[in-house]
């Protein structure tokens, strides 16, 4: 059956003035830190919901929903699944229209679960009420700060990639990582069981999100009645931002992980991906590329032209990446005559000037020029730059070279140049990656550790942007 949509507009899930948090506990148990964060916010007006206490963290707390003096925003569920049709019910009678479940104990377990959350989606369509759950962690929004996660929001970087994932556990996984990476995010979405709001819904949202530039998708499978418009929302979305998607459920017993998580069908994996390809979704095959192909996604432009350079200081690095190129039918640049006159002048004569550009530890020293002279080929539209000197350059025990400002004056090259595609990999030791990402990643250049997977995010930009031109 049909869910009534009245309230179309997600905007009030990101951004609610008021919000009534029904089982808010001052107890240090599930729900207390989320209690936490929306009762210490300034700029909300926030209403504990509890069946005996007077207070909740020092806010005056409400018996029921319906006693609050004002028709909130949002309401967000910390009640036991089977208290939660009851809940449901007064939030219909009080009029509020946007609701997040964050209680587990529905479909996702057993028939009884399966029954109160239909009986909770009855209620909702009855009384056009939005509702993202259950057995969720809601949303984070990094631009306000305002998130239904369990999280140090004040720990994340604003940035261009949107995650929408269907695990709550993932999506705070997610979120921890981006923290520690200085990863940027605009907005996070856990959507658990999907009893009303799915990706579909929350891809036509993104797209009209100005904050966001790049879309990420973690699913277990897709809604029952939900197939045509799940290829059409891909399809004129891709056309306006790029969409990563990762999707489990893909063998038996993934299937069968994926029905005990969710309760969701993960169905032919098969087809999934022929439909997928249709759209202009890009496909990834694990957490590792939907990171790093987010990241180039989000902060480079599209190649102009199919030539991709690559400098190196390590041949076999270079060539595990020719491998991968190879493999996913990329072409590697032919320079230009004069291009290599330069590097001939430049270079020692042992290096490498060919394609890839083998310069091995005069990186260091001619690394720069070799750059310039690269960069400023009209047949290079994708550049790779491969950096991983031994760690004993920068160790204090060892020769102490501070790579920040070789770093730095390869950026200053590199900004002249910025209508190009360039990534930066680098691998190995610690301390010499940290320096390439201090230099680069600030700056909006990606820094990726395995090449391979620094070769399959510039086939998907090249793939992308093949869609692009189709869909014209």
């Amino acid at each position: 059956m049909r869910i009534l949509r009245e309230d179309s507009s997600l905007e009030t899930f990101f951004s609610p003035k008021s919000v009534a948090i029904i089982g808010a506990s001052e107890k240090l148990r599930f729900g207390y830190f989320v209690t936490k964060s929306i009762l210490s916010r300034t700029d909300l007006r926030a209403y504990p919901v509890h069946i005996s206490a007077d207070k909740v963290m020092g806010v005056k707390a409400y018996k029921s929903v319906k006693d609050i003096p004002e028709v909130v925003d949002l309401a967000i569920f910390l009640v036991p699944s089977e208290a939660a049709p009851t809940a449901m019910l007064e939030c219909a009678e009080k009029g509020i229209k946007h609701v997040i479940v964050l209680s587990a104990g529905f479909a996702e377990v057993d028939e009884v679960g399966k029954q109160r959350q239909e009986e909770i989606v009855r209620i909702a369509r009855e009384n056009g009420i939005r509702v993202i759950g259950p057995n969720c962690v809601g949303v984070t929004n990094v631009s306000n700060r305002f998130t239904t996660a369990e999280i140090d929001i004040d720990s994340l970087k604003e940035g261009g990639v949107a995650f929408i994932a269907q695990s709550g556990i993932f999506g705070t996984v997610i979120i921890d990582w981006a923290a520690a990476n200085d990863f940027g995010l605009s907005k996070i979405v856990t959507l658990g069981n999907k009893c009303d709001v799915d990706e579909v819904d929350l891809l036509n949202y993104l797209e009209k999100d100005d904050k966001t530039r790049v879309i990420c998708l973690y699913l277990e499978g897709i809604k029952r009645g939900r197939g045509r418009e799940f290829i059409e929302t891909f399809k004129r979305v891709s056309r306006n931002k790029p969409i990563l998607v990762l999707k489990s459920g893909r063998t038996q017993a993934g299937a069968r992980a994926v029905r005990s998580h969710t309760g969701s069908l993960a169905g032919d994996d098969r087809i999934f991906d022929a439909v997928l390809k249709q759209t202009g979704a890009l496909r990834v095959d694990s957490v590792e590329e939907l990171l790093d192909f987010a990241k180039v996604l989000a902060t480079q432009p599209l190649p102009k032209n199919e030539g991709i350079a690559i400098i190196t200081n390590s041949g076999s690095l270079a060539a595990m990446t020719c491998d991968e190129l190879e493999k996913l039918h990329m072409k590697l640049a032919s320079f230009e005559p004069q291009t290599t006159e330069k590097m001939k002048k430049i270079a020692p004569y042992w290096t490498s000037i060919k394609n890839p550009v083998d310069i091995g530890p005069a990186m260091l020293q001619v690394g720069s020029q070799i750059l310039e002279a690269v960069l400023e080929d009209k047949n290079v539209g994708c550049l790779l730059i491969i950096s991983s000197p031994p760690g004993i350059l920068v160790k204090k025990n060892g020769m102490g070279l501070d790579l920040v400002p070789f770093y730095k004056f390869y950026r200053r090259i590199i900004d002249k140049h910025r209508e190009k595609t360039i990534i930066f990999s680098s691998f190995g030791d610690y301390d010499t990656v940290q320096a390439a990402k201090e230099v680069f990643e600030k700056s909006g250049i990606p820094v990726i550790s395995s090449v391979q997977i620094a070769a399959r995010a510039i086939a998907a930009l090249y793939q992308y942007k093949e869609y692009l031109e189709k869909s014209k």
